[in-house]
């Protein structure tokens, strides 16, 4: 169940889920041409904010452009309500991205700038927010305070569709706390407004909501009675999306009833209106819904087939829920890229501007005339000191532009290589879950106990590389897009060799790799905890993949003059030294397959190297093919 959230500007935005592409693709190009024409500051803010709701939803990276750019204009003019709006867009951008804390904390400025403007239709708005993000973290506690306050600004404003949709959030969090009766109550008052304004849309969802009460008090006569007449109006508003989910509520009731003919008949509806809109979820619960009343009804060829359905739907999920987090990613850095575009553009503005003024320094010295050559000839000198040093600086600039760029070339170099590692080994991983998976489906009534563990062994191995790989992932993102925030401390490494090694002991154990610490109690370092973690661990488990059975790898900690170093040596296949030169960066082909054919991302090392330098630390490699590889690791020494 969701919470509805209220649009930013002077009036309620409400975006209904039939706007489809073509449709935002026509409003974006009529209000481009709008802004082009726009004269007056505030006009301007205005087109940018509903540029970016318009592609909120649609070009993550757009939108917040256009939101950025808002509020940068409305800040240049000192333009509080303006600020506000843009920054309440930012906030819901940055929730809907996971961003909650970030999204939190603007959400507050916004709401104290309307506080001191008494924008009290904003104040509302903002409330109304806020409590969504508490709610869906699950401090009800919270999220009842702000939208009861809310609430409350909306009833004296008499702004009744504000109203009736806080009244519908309050009742969801009752829902969700397991109030029913105080649930109930809450949508009852909000459909009556809804009513009153002839709301179909919102009546359609009151109905719905009152429903989903009722079948969790387990009175289906009523649940029943809510969901159909939900359904006629879903039919008159043409919304066969909602009809869909409706179809498998109704159902769910008409089992309960043991009416399995009629849930049947719904579920196929369902199943047919899901396809229709092309909504897997819809079709995801209507196929399990006919898988399980076939067999009821000891059809099971055709429940085996509906099952087969949901289980293709499932898949088909999980590759899109993979395919939604690289979309965040690519439109991260998307946004940095234009970001940098915005910095150089301005920097060029500045250069113009100032040639300008060198022009027209000159210009007004020679004006002057003979009769007051001195002036002149001192107004020339000045004239030509000032444009010596504008020219001096647009050569700087113009340095330092091209750094950019080049800099710029290079990120988009390292981005492209990154997401080409990325889509491959992600891959590898689901592709090898995938198949196990149906193996165990299809023919798990004649697999052997032994067969059986072996691929419950595989299907946690690709687990473990799976998980391994995410965190990298997530690991390099914060620490390239700079966001990251360091604690730097005294940091104990022999603590954090022990706890890694505790960690990969039974990996280790299961190639007969022996894990021993040599390492020296008195030594700390002056590092941040988390990296040094992740270096150690990507350091460990490069080792274990890459030794031989049978084999040791010695980890030792070293106190020098003013540093820290940690050695991690095994005696397994080592690495070719043309595969050496580009170890810790994003260029070639650096992945080995490891002593048992394990994968590798090829990004642990480079985020290593990262994490070093962060640390104003280094890593360095000796290895020969077939005779071992030894990383070592150099740290600040920590000083009392």
């Amino acid at each position: 169940m969701k919470y509805i959230a209220i649009a930013t500007l002077n009036f309620l935005l409400f975006q209904t889920p039939s706007l489809v592409h073509g449709q935002k693709a026509e409003k974006i190009n009529t209000l481009k041409v709008e802004l082009a024409n726009a004269t007056e500051d505030t006009s301007r803010m205005r087109l940018m904010l509903s540029l970016s709701m318009t592609y909120q939803g649609f070009q993550t990276d757009s939108a917040m452009a256009y939101a950025l750019s808002s509020l940068h204009e409305s800040e240049a003019l000192n333009y509080p309500k303006g600020r506000a709006d843009a920054l309440l867009q930012l906030a819901r951008l940055k929730r809907d991205q996971g961003d909650v804390t970030e999204a939190l904390d603007e959400m507050f400025v916004a709401l104290k700038l309307y506080r001191e403007i008494n924008d009290n239709v904003q104040v509302g708005n903002a409330l109304n927010d806020i409590s969504i993000i508490y709610a869906n973290s699950g401090d009800y506690e919270n999220s009842l305070n702000y939208f009861k306050q809310a609430l409350e600004i909306f009833k004296r404003t008499n702004d009744e569709k504000g109203e009736s949709y806080a009244l519908n959030n309050i009742g969801i969090i009752y829902q969700d706390m397991g109030n029913l009766e105080m649930a109930k109550d809450y949508f009852t008052q909000s459909l009556t407004i809804k009513q009153k304004n002839h709301d179909l849309y919102g009546i359609s969802r009151g109905y719905t909501n009152l429903g989903a009460v009722a079948e969790k008090g387990q009175d289906w006569v009523s649940a029943l009675r809510y969901y159909l007449k939900g359904d006629s109006l879903f039919t008159v508003t043409n919304d066969k999306q909602a009809q869909a989910i409706n179809f498998v509520a109704i159902a769910r009731i008409k089992e309960k009833q043991d009416k399995l003919k009629e849930a049947r008949r719904y579920a196929l509806m369902a199943l047919e209106k899901g396809e229709e809109v092309k909504s897997l979820t819809t079709m995801l619960s209507a196929s399990k819904l006919l898988a399980d009343f076939e067999e009821k009804n000891d059809n099971y060829k055709t429940s085996l087939m509906y099952q087969k359905l949901y289980n293709q739907i499932a898949d088909s999920l999980n590759n899109e829920n993979h395919q939604a987090k690289l979309e965040e990613l690519k439109a991260r850095f998307n946004l940095e890229d234009k970001e940098r575009e915005i910095e150089i553009l301005r920097k060029d503005k500045e250069l113009q501007a100032a040639l300008m003024r060198g022009r027209n320094i000159l210009t007004y010295s020679l004006s002057g005339g003979i009769l007051f050559l001195t002036i002149i000839s001192g107004l020339i000198y000045y004239a030509y000191r000032t444009t010596k040093n504008t020219r001096d600086n647009l050569a700087v600039k113009n340095k330092e532009i091209e750094q950019q760029r080049d800099d710029l070339d290079k990120l988009n170099k390292e981005k492209d290589r990154f997401f080409s590692i990325l889509s491959h080994d992600l891959r590898a991983p689901l592709g090898s879950l995938k198949g196990l998976s149906h193996l165990i489906l299809t023919h798990g009534d004649v697999l052997t106990p032994a067969e059986s563990e072996t691929i419950k062994h595989k299907i946690d191995t690709s687990l473990d590389n799976l998980t391994n790989l995410i965190n990298n992932i997530l690991e390099w993102s914060v620490t390239s897009s700079k966001k990251r925030k360091w604690t730097f401390s005294k940091v104990s490494p022999t603590e954090l060799i022990q706890k890694n090694i505790s960690l990969y002991k039974d990996i280790a154990e299961s190639k007969s790799v022996s894990l021993v610490f040599k390492g020296d109690d008195e030594a700390f370092a002056y590092a941040d905890y988390q990296a040094i973690d992740t270096v150690i661990r990507n350091l460990l488990s490069n080792s274990i993949k890459f030794s031989h059975p049978d084999s040791e790898i010695t980890i030792t900690t070293r106190k020098g003059d003013d540093s820290i170093q940690i050695s991690v040596k095994d005696q397994g296949i080592g690495i070719p030294l043309d595969i050496q030169k580009n170890l810790f960066t994003l260029k070639g082909n650096v992945n080995q397959a490891g002593t048992k054919n394990e994968k590798g991302a090829g990004i642990g090392l480079t985020l290593c190297k990262e994490l070093m330098l962060e640390n104003n630390g280094n890593i360095e490699v000796k290895s020969k093919p077939g005779e071992g590889s030894e990383f070592v690791v150099s740290l600040p020494q920590f000083e009392s």
